[in-house]
């Protein structure tokens, strides 16, 4: 009766803001979370009362935890293969994302098309999205910064949602590492751990940056 219990407090805490490919809100999609993890995240499931086959791919790993505060979580899904998304920056920058921190999603576009997109992301107005870009691109010294700024935005909100902080703060500590900046990519490394005690890449990204700054004694 306990699990049962917690899975039903921290279930109801959870209210998502889901939008397609489009940037609308889909109709008879809903998202289900199952039981939560020992660190408290929980993994979503797409339930969908239409037509169609829907991927989720925000949260790029399919994961949350309870925000600290009122407010939805961001959730983003797409119908596979709607070339809707290749106009959406968000969306790929979403799927970009997802790739570079080792997630695959079956969006079913065309790889050209979508490489092309990406290369877009260069110019878009949104700090994570040009991040997302640059990094993508092999420019991390342009998208550290960038992607700093993202992390903050995510951090400085009122109700804070890990499921955006983290990937954020992944982003930011690879980019950071990449361009030379190691202290700087510990930090936000660290950050992303305090969300995610046990994931190994981060563990290992977060040694590899300290060993570089000269202190492979702090941990």
């Amino acid at each position: 009766m306990k699990t049962v219990f917690l899975l039903f407090v921290a279930a109801s805490t959870l209210h998502f803001d889901i939008t397609d490919a489009r940037g609308k809100k889909p109709s008879g999609i809903s998202l289900e979370v199952s039981e939560p993890d020992d660190e408290g995240w929980m993994r979503l499931k797409v339930v969908n009362k239409g037509k169609g086959t829907p991927v989720l791919i925000w949260p790029y790993d399919g994961k949350v935890k309870p925000q600290d505060g009122p407010g939805e979580i961001p959730a983003l899904v797409m119908e596979s293969g709607d070339l809707k998304a290749l106009a959406n920056p968000r969306v790929i920058a979403a799927l970009e994302a997802g790739k570079l921190l080792g997630a695959h999603h079956d969006s079913g576009l065309d790889p050209a098309a979508f490489a092309k997109a990406v290369a877009g992301l260069t110019s878009a107005d949104d700090a994570f999205a040009k991040g997302v870009g640059l990094l993508a691109a092999k420019k991390p010294a342009e998208a550290m910064d960038l992607l700093s700024r993202a992390l903050k935005e995510r951090e400085r909100q009122l109700t804070r949602v890990p499921s955006e902080v983290y990937p954020a703060a992944m982003l930011a500590g690879r980019a950071f590492l990449e361009g030379g900046k190691f202290d700087e990519a510990a930090v936000a490394l660290l950050k992303a751990l305090k969300l995610h005690p046990a994931d190994e890449i981060a563990q290992k990204l977060r040694e590899e940056a300290l060993v570089k700054a000269g202190k492979p004694e702090a941990r």
